[in-house]
């Protein structure tokens, strides 16, 4: 009884233009390094021949976890920031009168 690997598994149409053509359109804007970063060694796999589209998502999800994994961290830094600088700036203007 032998199956093959991706049995089960739905087949992954490739747009015209190939895997690259489909990264390539994906719009990554100028400052946002990371994002460029990830962006251009997927297109570097590919282009060393690691096109097939589900190996190209599996590249594209560690790095983007990961700087998800940074925002949230950061977010949650800038909000306990903010709510500091409100408390300090309540204080200074409640203690006027």
């Amino acid at each position: 009884m032998s199956e093959e690997p991706d049995a089960g598994l739905p087949e992954v149409e490739v747009p015209e233009g190939g895997t690259a053509a489909v990264v390539e359109s994906w719009h990554v804007p100028g400052k946002a390094v990371l994002a460029g970063r990830i962006r251009e060694n997927i297109l570097q796999a590919i282009g060393q021949g690691y096109d097939d589209p589900q190996l190209v998502a599996d590249l594209a999800v560690g790095p983007l976890v990961m700087a998800l994994g940074r925002l949230e961290v950061e977010l949650a830094d800038a909000h306990r920031r903010i709510e500091d600088l409100e408390r300090t700036l309540a204080e200074r203007d409640g203690g006027r009168g």
